[in-house]
């Protein structure tokens, strides 16, 4: 049953994936190609918004998290961590996952409160006014030092009046192995 439920997830991913990237080869072809410079404030200009959304998450800052992302209908979250009692977790529409965080953070149910999070494997496809950013997430606990857990995090952005919002939020958390040990330093 688990071997379904993780083959299901990585099924959607891959169809929601392919379907993206035929979008932006679409788009890619309609845009001119962006100069370096621009390409790299382009990508900066996101991943400020991902620290946005990551930072008012923890925090528990309903007004500013959800200003990250694009409220409409069409907003996907697709979602697996072994500490979600049915593993995997999705929202279609964001008015159904506004509803359910809402609620989190009121109750303060938010876990790794206390924790800071590090990106790398940063892949960029950037097409105009959509953007694909795909990153491996490591969250420690600011205190130990410890893994928490290394997430294999999608972002589908796409640009509202100038600002990049979140269009689809994918992570896939891996297993932490029994004999993790925490670091004896923050960064690698």
């Amino acid at each position: 049953m688990k071997t379904l439920k993780i083959s299901l997830f990585i099924g959607l991913i891959v169809g929601f994936m392919a379907s993206i990237s035929i979008i932006g080869c679409q788009k890619n072809l309609q845009a001119a190609k962006q100069p370096a410079s621009s390409l790299e404030m382009e990508k900066e200009a996101i991943r400020k918004v991902i620290d946005q959304e990551t930072t008012s998450y923890y925090k528990q800052d309903f007004d500013a998290w959800q200003s990250t992302y694009v409220n409409e209908p069409y907003f996907r979250y697709h979602g697996y961590w072994e500490g979600f009692p049915e593993k995997v977790v999705y929202y279609n529409g964001f008015d159904s996952l506004r509803q359910i965080k809402k609620k989190q953070f009121d109750e303060n149910r938010t876990v790794w409160q206390q924790s800071r999070i590090e990106r790398r494997n940063e892949n960029f496809r950037i097409y105009g006014e959509v953007a694909w950013y795909t990153f491996e997430e490591i969250t420690y606990d600011t205190t130990t030092n410890q893994l928490l857990g290394t997430c294999m995090g999608a972002r589908l952005m796409e640009k509202h009046n100038g600002a990049w919002k979140i269009a689809y939020l994918g992570f896939h958390f891996l297993p932490i192995k029994e004999d993790a040990l925490p670091l004896t330093t923050g960064k690698k």
